[in-house]
């Protein structure tokens, strides 16, 4: 088990939002998954925390890695459906991966949508189950194929996406 006790999680702040963009471009590049559209949407993060929950993980005052919430119905929930957040562009930077952020994004993202009223999460993941991909820590958290919302995605080399679901 990793120690993330020096792991905090919290809401972003205008002094983070250009690190936030950095580490989403350097993430999904890293992943091969990062087109030229895809970078200036990452790199958008006010415009994405005007309609979204941004949460920022941190070990002091260092930036490690950020997810966005999107309620159904607001701009960045392509999945969510009534009751539901939808998980969007979790990154976490390249550099530091491997020390609990992505994890603490998520058990935040959970306990976020449990206090705001929400009956599930609902996230997309390109259906590639290799080295480096999530799928088996959306599981270990309780993450769920939901295989009747898999879609086929904007990249020509990645082009199914799975659909995972968690109760809240």
């Amino acid at each position: 088990m990793l120690d993330t006790s020096r792991i905090v999680v919290d809401p972003a702040r205008p002094a983070d939002l250009d690190r936030i963009g950095e580490i989403g471009v350097n993430a999904f590049e890293a992943a091969q998954l990062l087109s030229a559209d895809y970078a200036a949407v990452l790199c958008d993060v006010a415009t994405r925390a005007s309609d979204a929950v941004v949460l920022v993980a941190r070990d002091g005052s260092e930036v490690l890695g950020s997810v966005t919430l999107a309620t159904a119905g607001g701009r960045y929930a392509d999945l969510a459906r009534p009751g539901e957040v939808e998980v969007r562009m979790l990154a976490v930077d390249p550099a530091a991966q491997g020390r609990g952020a992505g994890e603490a994004l998520l058990r935040a993202a959970i306990r976020w949508a449990a206090e705001h009223g929400h009956d599930a999460l609902v996230l997309s993941v390109v259906s590639t189950d290799g080295p480096g991909t999530p799928h088996r820590l959306y599981e270990r958290l309780g993450f769920r194929r939901d295989v009747g919302r898999d879609y086929v995605g904007d990249w020509e080399s990645h082009p199914q996406m799975w659909c995972y679901r968690r109760p809240v």
